[in-house]
């Protein structure tokens, strides 16, 4: 496992030092008010990824992580789509943690492994309606958000509906918040996660 500034309960050494680590709670250490929500995760997963124990160090941002993550469960968007919206967000703020993580769920979801291999490589899909999500996700995040009329009209000609083009955004939220979280306390990636390990290339 990684090294990095999370680290499992009680692991880090805080002699003088003025870096922040990041503790990686279990259902016992975590704070009072984020244990029900760990348990809850481990009762649904079976394990508690690092990235969520490591949220738990503060309540209020687990509870906006699950309440994203409850709600992104009954979209419109299939498995698959949520997941190139997961990894096309991951690969564009160069997270390891979310791209191992989030290529797994994808193979789960039954994603071709050629599109979980574009997707990690930064190439374009085969699937044309995959594909224009794909671009239509990576303006979302390169314009932040001021994207154009055609890249609308595109992904309308693709079938998608206002309700989709709403719900790819709420991903995208959801998966930047978990990056940017991953990214910053250098969260080490699960064992459950390894084989998709991820390296960024050179910018």
């Amino acid at each position: 496992m990684a090294s990095g500034r999370a680290h499992n309960d009680g692991s880090h050494d805080q002699k003088g030092s003025e870096v922040l680590d990041f503790t990686i709670h279990n259902v016992d250490s975590a704070p009072e008010g984020s244990r029900d929500l760990l348990k809850g995760m481990e009762n649904n997963l079976g394990f508690i990824p690092n990235l969520a124990a490591t949220i738990s160090n503060s309540p209020v941002a687990l509870q906006g992580f699950i309440a994203l993550l409850s709600g992104l469960r009954s979209t419109t968007l299939t498995p698959v789509e949520r997941e190139v919206v997961g990894l096309t967000v991951s690969r564009e703020n160069r997270s390891p943690y979310s791209m191992a993580a989030h290529s797994t769920f994808a193979t789960a979801a039954g994603a071709a492994p050629e599109v979980v291999a574009a997707l990690r490589a930064g190439e374009i899909l085969l699937d044309e309606r995959l594909q224009i999500l794909h671009a239509f996700t990576k303006e979302v995040i390169r314009r932040r958000g001021s994207v154009t009329d055609d890249d609308l009209a595109a992904l309308a000609k693709a079938g998608y509906s206002e309700e989709n083009v709403l719900e790819v955004v709420t991903q995208v939220a959801y998966t930047t918040l978990s990056n940017l979280v991953a990214n910053v306390a250098d969260v080490p990636i699960d064992g459950a996660f390894e084989p998709q390990a991820w390296t960024p290339t050179a910018a």
